[in-house]
C-alpha cells in the first residue's frame, strides 16, 4: 500500500501556508585663500575684464551657483502645485553599473536593462554607488566620467548634486582635489562646437542667474582644477554636432589635465559614432531600490507638507501619515504587478506618482487610471506650471498618441519607430483634433522635448518612456474603435486571438479595467468562441479579476448552447461551469438539473460534485469565514513500505474533525494580513500567484500557524491529513495509483510536462479541478501543505489517536510538509 507524498521541511525556511508550489565643509571664505591664478596670460584671459577682483567674484559665483542649483521645482499638477525643493532634502543617492567589458567595440544599449543584461551575461559588470564614481575612475586611469541612464533616471539631479558638494563639502570625499570648483554646462544651450571651452563657459556664465563679468570663463580656465559637469549630451539635436561635441570635449580634457570632466546622455543619444574614448568611465544608472524609492517618497511629502501647511509644527506628522498611505497602497497587489513595480523605481515617474497621490488624497483604484493621470501629469499639467507653452491638452494628446501606441504593439517586442513610419499613424488624429501646431514630427518632437511622455531611442527612433504607457494607450484605441465602429467586433475578434500571447496580456487587462465604457461583456462573448478558451482560465481568473464591471450572460450563453456531440464545445463549458461559480453561483440554478443529463461525463460529475456538498456539514468560523467541512472519524492504516520517512504502516484512529474544503488563498490571507498587520509573504506581489483564489504562498510554518490562530483554526495533525487526503481509499492517489493531470495541477513535475492541457509553473485557484469524495480539493498536486507536526525520519513511536507529534513551542524545529 502506498500513502501521499511526505516531506519534511525547517520551519522558517518552509515554503508555503496550507501549501506550496512545486516545482571639512567647504565655506565660502575658504574658497578663494589657496587658489593660485595668473591675469597676465593674454591667451587665457582674452576679453576679460580685468578691474574686478577675481577671487571676489569667485566666491561671488559659488553662491549664485549654490543658490541657483539647490532648488528643484516641483510643479505639474491640475492644482498648480508650486513648491521649491531642497535638492539636498530630497536626493537619494544613486547607484551605477560600470561596463568593465574593456573592449573597443562600441556597442549600445536601448536601456539600463538592456545595460545589465549585456554586461553580466560576459561577467563585466559591477555596481557601485554613484557617488564613488571619481574614486573608481582615478583608480582605473580615466580622466572623465560618461554617465548613462533611462529618461527621468536622475542623471541631471546627479549632477547638480555633485556641484552642491564640491561648493559645500570638500571635493576631497568625493575622490577630487582639493579647492577644485564645480561648472555646470547643460549641453542643450550649447549653439556651436566651433566656439572654445571658455566661450561656452562664458555663455553659461552671463546669464541672468549668474551675471558673471566679461571674461570670467576663460579666467576660471586659466585658474584650472575645475569640475566640468557637461549635461544631457543626448540633447544636441543634431547626430553631426552631437559627434563634433564628442570630439570637443576628448579634446578638452587634453588642453586642460588639471580638470575632470563628467558628461551624461541617455542611451538613446549614446550611438556608435557618439562615443568617448578610453579616457573616459563609462557608467549606467541603476533603478532605484525598493526602499530608496520609499525614502524619495517620505523626502517628497515632507518637503511639500513643510512648505505648504498652515502649521508647520503639524506637517512632519500630516506628510508621515500621507506618505504610509501612499507606500502601503503601492504595496498592494494592483500595484505591486511588473509594470507598475517599474514605475516606482524612475525618479521621474515616482514624482508622478507622488503628485497624483496628493492631488486624489490616494491612488486610483485600478493602474489603467494611474497610466492615465500620469500621462496627463506629462502631457499637460507638468508643462503649464512650469510656464511651458502647452500646444496640446492632455486629452488630445492622448488621443492622438493612441493610434501611434496600438501601431506599435501589433508587431511582437516593438517599442519604437522613425518619425516617418509613425507620421501617417498619427496625422489622422492631428487632424480630428485641430492641432495647429506643425508636421506630425513636430508633434512628436514636442511630446519628446516638453513631457517626457516619449523619448528619443536614438536621433530617429521614438518610444514610450514606459511599455506600460504604450499598452494602457493600445487599450484606449481598441476600446475607441470598438465604440467607433458602433458595437462591432473585428478589433476584438483580432485581440481574442491574441489572448494567450504574453505580449498582449496586458493590453487585455488594461482595456477591461477602463472605467468609462465597460468592454467585459463584448470582450469574453469574443473569446468564449474560440477552441483554446478552455485552455487559458488562469487568463480568464485574471481578467475576472481586474475588469472594473463584469457578467455573467456570455458563460451563461456557452452553457445554454446545445451540447450536440461537439468535445470542443462540451470543454468550453465546463470551463464556463468554473467561471460562472465564481461570479454569480445563484445563476447557476437555472441549468443545474438540465446539466445532470449533459452528454460530457466531467459536467455530469461536476453537477454531482455541487449537490454532495450541499449534503455536506459546514462551518465558516469568525473572523476568517473559512469553509470547513466535517469529516466522520474512523480508523485507517497510515503510512507506506515504500519509502523509509514512511515506514512503518501504523493504524490510526481519529475522532471526528473539521477540515478546509479549499486551500487558504490571498483573498482570505489578504484579510489576515488587513487585521493584524503581518508582514507580506514571499511571491505575494508576483502576478503568477498573487490572484485572489489562486492558494496564498510563500509562508513559513510560523505564518500558518499565526494565520491558523487568527482565524480561530490550527494546522492539521499530520494524520488528519492523510486520512482526510485518502478519502476512504488505499491507493496512491484518492482516484487510484495513476496521475491523472485532469484531477490535479502537478506543477513543474515530469507528469505535468506529459500533459497537454496545463500550465506549468503557476498555481490553480482553488476548485478547479475535482474533490476527493469527502469533497476535499487540491488534497494532490497545486502546492503543499504544513502540517502542525514535527518532522521525523519514521513513524517508529507515532501517536495513534492522531494527534500532532512534537512539541509545538520549539520553534526551531523541522516541521512536516505534505
Amino acid at each position: 500500500m502506498t500513502g501521499p507524498d511526505r516531506g519534511g521541511n525547517a520551519s522558517r525556511s518552509g515554503p508555503i501556508l496550507e501549501k506550496i508550489q512545486s516545482g571639512g565643509d567647504f565655506h565660502f571664505g575658504d574658497r578663494v585663500t589657496h587658489i593660485h591664478h595668473s591675469t597676465g596670460d593674454a591667451s587665457g584671459a582674452a576679453g576679460a575684464d580685468l578691474s574686478y577682483d577675481f577671487e571676489k567674484e569667485i566666491d561671488r559665483y559659488c553662491r549664485k551657483a549654490e543658490s541657483f542649483h539647490e532648488a528643484l521645482p516641483v510643479a505639474g499638477f491640475a492644482t498648480h502645485l508650486k513648491v521649491t525643493i531642497n535638492l539636498e532634502d530630497i536626493y537619494i543617492p544613486l547607484r551605477a553599473m560600470l561596463d568593465l567589458r574593456g573592449i573597443d567595440e562600441k556597442e549600445c544599449f536601448t536601456d539600463a536593462a538592456h545595460a545589465e543584461e549585456m554586461l553580466r551575461r560576459c561577467d563585466a559588470d559591477f555596481e557601485i554607488p554613484l557617488i564613488d564614481a571619481f574614486g573608481q575612475a582615478q583608480n582605473r586611469g580615466k580622466k572623465g566620467l560618461i554617465i548613462l541612464g533611462d529618461p527621468g533616471s536622475g542623471k541631471t539631479t546627479h549632477l547638480k548634486r555633485m556641484l552642491l558638494w564640491c561648493l559645500k563639502k570638500t571635493p576631497e570625499t568625493m575622490g577630487l582635489p582639493r579647492n577644485m570648483l564645480p561648472v555646470f554646462l547643460p549641453l542643450r544651450e550649447l549653439e556651436t562646437t566651433d566656439a572654445s571651452l571658455a566661450d561656452f563657459i562664458q555663455t553659461q556664465m552671463k546669464s541672468r542667474h549668474l551675471q558673471t563679468p566679461a571674461g570670467f570663463g576663460a579666467e576660471l580656465l586659466d585658474r584650472g582644477n575645475l569640475l566640468i559637469l557637461l549635461d544631457g549630451l543626448d540633447e544636441v539635436a543634431e547626430l553631426g554636432q552631437r559627434e563634433q561635441a564628442v570630439g570637443w570635449i576628448e579634446a578638452a580634457i587634453d588642453d586642460f589635465p588639471d580638470c575632470r570632466f563628467v558628461v551624461t546622455s541617455r542611451f538613446s543619444g549614446y550611438v556608435p559614432t557618439v562615443h568617448f574614448s578610453a579616457k573616459f568611465l563609462e557608467m549606467h544608472v541603476r533603478p532605484l531600490t525598493e526602499e530608496a524609492s520609499e525614502r524619495f517618497i517620505r523626502n517628497w511629502y515632507a518637503i511639500v507638507e513643510r512648505s505648504l501647511a498652515r502649521d508647520v509644527d503639524q506637517a512632519q506628522s500630516i506628510a508621515e501619515e500621507k506618505a504610509d498611505r501612499l507606500i502601503d497602497r503601492l504595496r498592494d497587489k494592483d500595484f505591486r504587478s511588473a509594470r507598475v513595480f517599474e514605475l516606482t523605481r524612475n525618479p521621474l515617474l515616482l514624482t508622478n506618482i507622488c503628485l497624483v497621490h496628493r492631488h486624489r488624497g490616494s491612488l486610483p483604484r485600478k493602474r489603467a487610471r494611474l497610466y492615465r493621470e500620469c500621462i496627463d501629469v506629462l502631457i499637460e499639467h507638468w508643462r503649464e506650471a512650469k510656464g511651458l507653452a502647452i500646444d496640446i491638452s492632455a486629452e488630445d494628446g492622448r488621443r492622438v498618441l493612441q493610434p501611434a501606441a496600438y501601431w506599435l504593439h501589433q508587431e511582437d517586442g516593438r517599442t519604437r519607430a522613425t518619425a516617418e513610419e509613425l507620421a501617417p499613424v498619427i496625422q489622422p488624429a492631428l487632424d480630428a483634433v485641430g492641432w495647429e501646431g506643425g508636421t506630425a514630427e513636430r508633434f512628436l518632437n514636442t511630446i519628446r522635448d516638453e513631457s517626457g511622455l516619449l523619448t528619443g531611442w536614438s536621433q530617429e527612433h521614438y518610444g514610450f518612456i514606459h511599455l506600460g504607457f504604450q499598452e494602457y494607450l493600445t487599450a484606449r484605441e481598441i476600446q475607441r474603435l470598438f465604440i467607433k465602429d458602433l458595437g462591432n467586433t473585428p478589433v476584438l475578434k483580432q485581440l481574442a486571438k491574441y489572448f494567450s500571447d504574453s505580449w498582449w496580456q496586458e493590453v487585455i487587462l488594461l482595456l477591461l479595467a477602463l472605467e468609462d465604457h465597460s468592454m467585459f461583456e463584448p470582450f469574453m462573448a469574443e473569446l468564449v468562441k474560440r477552441t483554446d478558451f478552455w485552455a487559458n482560465l488562469q487568463l480568464v481568473d485574471l481578467c475576472l479579476e481586474e475588469s472594473t464591471e463584469t457578467t455573467v450572460r456570455p458563460f451563461l450563453d456557452v452553457l445554454e448552447a446545445e451540447a450536440g456531440i461537439y468535445t470542443d464545445l462540451w470543454r468550453r463549458q465546463l470551463a464556463a461551469l468554473r467561471i460562472l461559480e465564481r461570479l454569480d453561483g445563484g445563476a447557476l440554478e437555472t441549468i443545474m438539473e438540465r446539466l445532470k443529463n449533459h452528454p460530457y461525463d466531467k459536467i455530469r460529475q461536476w453537477v454531482d460534485e455541487r449537490f454532495k456538498e450541499a449534503r455536506q456539514e459546514v462551518i465558516h468560523p469568525e473572523p476568517s469565514g473559512y469553509e470547513l467541512v466535517l469529516i466522520k472519524g474512523g480508523t485507517f492504516m497510515m503510512g507506506s513500505e515504500e519509502n523509509d520517512p514512511e515506514k512503518p504502516v501504523h493504524e490510526v484512529t481519529l475522532p471526528d474533525f473539521y477540515m478546509g474544503r479549499y486551500l487558504v488563498t490571498n483573498e482570505e490571507y489578504a484579510r489576515f494580513l488587513k487585521a493584524t498587520a503581518y508582514d507580506e509573504p514571499k511571491f505575494w506581489a508576483d502576478r503568477k500567484f498573487n490572484q485572489s483564489k489562486q492558494p496564498v504562498v510563500g509562508v513559513s510554518w510560523h505564518d500558518a500557524k499565526k494565520f491558523a490562530e487568527w482565524a480561530g483554526l490550527q494546522l492539521p495533525s499530520e494524520a488528519q491529513w492523510e486520512y482526510a487526503c485518502r478519502a476512504g481509499t488505499t491507493t496512491r492517489y484518492s482516484w487510484g495509483d495513476d496521475p491523472d493531470c485532469s484531477r490535479a495541477n502537478y506543477g513543474n513535475s515530469q507528469i505535468a510536462k506529459e500533459c497537454k492541457d496545463v500550465n506549468p509553473g503557476k498555481t490553480s485557484p482553488v476548485g478547479d479541478y475535482p474533490p476527493n469524495a469527502w469533497g476535499l480539493y487540491d488534497m494532490h498536486g497545486n502546492v503543499w501543505e504544513w502540517c502542525e507536526d514535527q518532522w521525523h525520519n519514521s513513524y517508529e513511536g507515532a501517536p495513534t489517536d492522531g494527534s500532532a507529534w512534537g512539541d509545538d513551542e520549539e520553534k526551531s524545529a523541522t516541521r512536516v510538509l505534505r
